[in-house]
């Protein structure tokens, strides 16, 4: 193997190496914003809501698994698996691509969408749906849909942070608290401008981790 070829080897196994953190790392951020949403993701009305978290875990358990034999490919020196991990690179690339051209596409129609699904919320808030607007009021700290003053008289325990229903809401907490569509809307807005942004990065690095496979692939042959 030619100086080249050796420097594409090690080159390659660093990136997999970052490639594997990355995996771990977009597992991690998917579960994380489904925790944030709490029991709210249990509530009919927001099913689309899990879209996006479960797709980056999706994507990073994906890169985690193929960073992983990618390691164990480059330095084996297998131009077989070398060939195999370049092939799942450019679908990675095609999957993460498509994934920031679509939040950067209908990021304005998404974020239309999440407002929508707390209007629903507040909307169908009753015994028999299990009281959305709770579990939403508990995971983002906020109170009403637009705002704490929606509510006719006193104010829910979830409004103060309290999950017992029965406990009494003071004002001096829920006064403090801002409405639900704001604070679920920003929480998206954030996330998506991250995800799309991280996405797009990734996809162009996947790019060029692809090129450098079929490189060394090639030259593995040719030994």
């Amino acid at each position: 193997m030619n100086c080249l070829s050796a420097m594409f080897k090690y080159l390659l196994y660093l990136l997999n190496l970052i490639f594997v953190a990355g995996g771990i790392l977009l597992i991690v951020v998917g579960s994380i914003m489904l925790s944030t949403m709490g029991n709210f993701t249990a509530f009919e009305g927001a099913v689309n809501t899990q879209t996006i978290p479960i797709t980056i875990i999706v994507i990073g358990c994906v890169t985690f698994v193929v960073a992983f034999f990618g390691c164990c490919g480059t330095i084996r020196e297998n131009p077989c698996c070398t060939t195999i991990y370049a092939i799942c690179m450019l679908i990675l690339f095609g999957l993460q691509l498509a994934l920031s051209i679509w939040i950067f596409a209908a990021n304005d129609k998404f974020l239309t969408s999440m407002g929508k699904v707390v209007d629903k919320a507040w909307d169908e808030n009753d015994a028999a749906q299990g009281y959305p607007m709770d579990a939403l009021q508990l995971a983002f700290n906020c109170c009403g849909n637009a705002g704490y003053d929606e509510y006719v008289g006193s104010k829910p325990a979830s409004c103060c942070g309290y999950k017992d229903r029965n406990k009494a809401c003071e004002a001096e907490i829920y006064t403090l608290r801002p409405g639900c569509q704001t604070e679920f809307v920003d929480f998206w807005a954030s996330n998506t401008d991250i995800i799309r942004w991280s996405s797009l990065i990734i996809a162009l690095f996947e790019l060029g981790i692809f090129i450098m496979s079929c490189c060394l692939a090639s030259a593995m042959r040719k030994r």
